[in-house]
């Protein structure tokens, strides 16, 4: 009881820094980027013609403002679940995946799959990422195409602002009037000190940027990547299955287009809003007979059709083969395990 109380008080404590810390670092996270425009379209004189340097400072507050807007929906898009009874199973159903009963023992609530309880929020998260501290909100169901957005336009936008510093730098390397004769003492401290921050702060978004691009295409969150290690598909070609099966993968295309929503708008970071509410997923693909590999050597992978289980209508398929039997042979003597049975 003592350890339980002890560690109920370090999360209250995390959760009381981070309340108070977020605003701090939201107004850290909109300085660099800002910095960095006023530096390039104002102090940097980058020798281009006037078409050119038009283009490129439209491109400038372009990929700025898609960041901020970005980063705005990131904060204030919220991934509560919705308030709703745990739903009566259906025990003809043979996928366990939505045979969910499961309660948040924090929130003494129904608890939909893909969903986690964050200490930090102290909610419970639909389809939770992670909870970061950048945007002082969780990663999860509803914003995570904001998210990964921002971390795209950011990452355009430090890459952008690299080159132009590299280009300023060099001009001014090679500047026949000296090094600091162009600019005050003031600029190139400012400079140098933005730069330091922004080059590690680059590396990280870019980490980031490739790492989100990855969980999209596998359609997994990066709490259920660390938990199975493996980007398991429903139909596995090794001798050996995967320890665990991401069975919400159903193909890059699939993925791509569920995560933005099957928006032609993908590049703006509308909020993610779904029919299923948070509760339902759809699910990896369906294996054709000729995925499966077949263990027993008598069996030619020649003769399997190729045809698919589709296991929504397992059910259906099977009454309609009872009604098909039960005309068949009706009225006529069934023995079944010694005993005789009678079709109605």
């Amino acid at each position: 009881m003592i350890h339980s109380n002890d560690h109920n008080h370090r999360r209250k404590k995390r959760a009381q820094f981070k309340h108070q810390a977020g605003p701090f670092i939201i107004f850290f996270t909109i300085l660099m980027p800002t910095n960095c425009v006023i530096l390039e379209q104002f102090y940097f004189d980058l020798k281009m013609d006037p078409t050119t340097e038009l283009i490129n400072g439209f491109l400038v507050f372009f990929f700025y403002g898609m960041a901020m807007w970005s980063y705005y929906q990131s904060i204030t898009i919220k991934n509560y679940t919705i308030e709703k009874a745990t739903p009566l199973q259906d025990n003809r159903r043979i996928d366990p995946i939505y045979k969910n009963t499961n309660s948040c023992l924090e929130c003494n609530k129904w608890k939909p799959i893909r969903t986690h309880h964050c200490s930090l929020c102290g909610k419970c998260i639909l389809k939770m990422d992670h909870h970061c501290p950048w945007i002082h909100n969780c990663v999860g169901l509803r914003n995570h195409r904001s998210f990964y957005l921002f971390t795209m336009y950011m990452t355009i936008g430090a890459m952008q602002y690299s080159y132009a510093s590299w280009v300023y730098f060099r001009f001014l390397f090679r500047s026949s009037q000296g090094f600091f004769s162009h600019q005050s003492t003031f600029f190139y401290i400012y400079w140098c000190l933005t730069s330091l921050v922004l080059y590690p702060t680059c590396a990280m978004l870019c980490f980031l940027f490739f790492y989100h691009t990855s969980l999209i295409l596998n359609n997994q969150t990066t709490l259920e990547q660390m938990r199975s290690g493996s980007n398991g598909t429903c139909c596995f070609q090794n001798d050996k299955p995967p320890k665990n099966i991401n069975l919400f993968d159903r193909g890059k295309l699939s993925n791509i287009a569920w995560f933005f929503n099957y928006s032609y708008f993908w590049f703006l970071p509308f909020e993610n809003i779904y029919k299923q509410d948070g509760t339902q997923y759809p699910i990896a693909p369906l294996c054709t007979l000729q995925d499966i590999q077949i263990d027993n050597p008598q069996i030619q992978i020649g003769q399997i059709p190729d045809q698919q289980f589709d296991f929504d209508k397992i059910d259906q398929k099977y009454e309609e083969y009872l009604a098909i039997a039960k005309q068949k042979y009706k009225n006529k003597r069934l023995v079944l395990i010694g005993k005789e049975i009678q079709l109605d």
